[in-house]
């Protein structure tokens, strides 16, 4: 069993909803982000997913695209986010990481040389966003013999025949997009949400997280409440700090009281039990 899948069964004996932070490495530096992990890990947050940061997010919306653009401008690579892992790890946070990434970065860096680097840092899983599961086969071999996860992505537009062709190489969970779009804060949960996790629990046995526009306890609350195993949290985490940077900790703590808020609203909260 993997971390990830372990930490899902933890939670779901305890009737408790995962939330997963998303961290964008690297931004503004290295060490801003092994703190800033350390920081969301003590906060309660279940799963940390890095954020490789690249220079054409195309599923990213303008908070997460500033922040890559941070990192980049100060020199962040691939190297550094195998080095920020290991760093991550070296200061004893052991809850799962997942890495989200673009296409390009891993075939400029080299598929099976990334999955053992990742593996090597001792990150959990990986998550490529544009990478459609026809073409995957390689770096899917290459995780799975690292003993990484392969997250998988669903829309509200993916189809049920589409949706059983991606869930069927999926590992760890399932990030279901709760709109077509870009990532970013919404004041709301879309109407296409409920619709999105039911088809995706039909179909998995896999837990399902929801992303995409998560900003406040109350749409924690009403994830859950919806069927969600868990949350994905990335825009609006990066918001409470993004104003702050020139003090850091100020800056941090902004980001541990809001991730305490957020995680509070998991506890007691899981309606879904997924499938043994």
């Amino acid at each position: 069993m993997s971390d990830i899948k372990r930490t899902f069964s933890s939670l779901d004996d305890a009737r408790e909803g995962a939330f997963i932070s998303y961290v964008c490495a690297g931004d503004p530096d290295p060490q801003f982000t092994v703190e800033q992990v350390l920081r969301l890990s003590g906060a309660g947050a279940d799963i940390i997913e890095l954020g490789l940061p690249f220079s054409d997010p195309l599923a990213d919306g303008p908070v997460i695209q500033a922040a890559m653009k941070r990192a980049l401008e100060n020199g962040f690579s691939t190297h550094a986010l195998m080095s920020t892992i290991k760093a991550i790890r070296e200061a004893g946070m052991r809850k799962p990481m997942v890495v989200m990434t673009y296409y390009n970065p891993i075939l400029q860096f080299g598929i099976a040389r990334f999955c053992d680097a990742l593996a090597g840092s001792e990150a959990d899983g990986i998550l490529v966003v544009d990478l459609p599961p026809e073409e995957s086969q390689e770096i899917d071999s290459r995780a799975a013999a690292c003993g990484l996860d392969v997250i998988r992505l669903v829309t509200p537009t993916t189809s049920d025949l589409r949706m059983e062709k991606i869930l069927a190489t999926a590992s760890g969970f399932v990030y279901a997009v709760s709109a077509a779009g870009t990532t970013g804060v919404r004041a709301q949960l879309p109407p296409s949400a409920p619709a999105l996790l039911k088809r995706a629990r039909a179909m998995t046995s896999l837990p399902v997280a929801l992303g995409f526009g998560i900003s406040t306890p109350e749409q924690v609350r009403s994830a859950l409440s919806l069927g969600a195993s868990g949350v994905v949290e990335g825009s609006a985490l990066i918001a409470t700090y993004a104003d702050l940077l020139g003090d850091r900790s100020r800056a941090l703590n902004a980001v541990e009281a809001h991730a305490k808020k957020m995680k509070q609203m998991t506890i007691g909260a899981l309606v879904h039990k997924p499938q043994a």
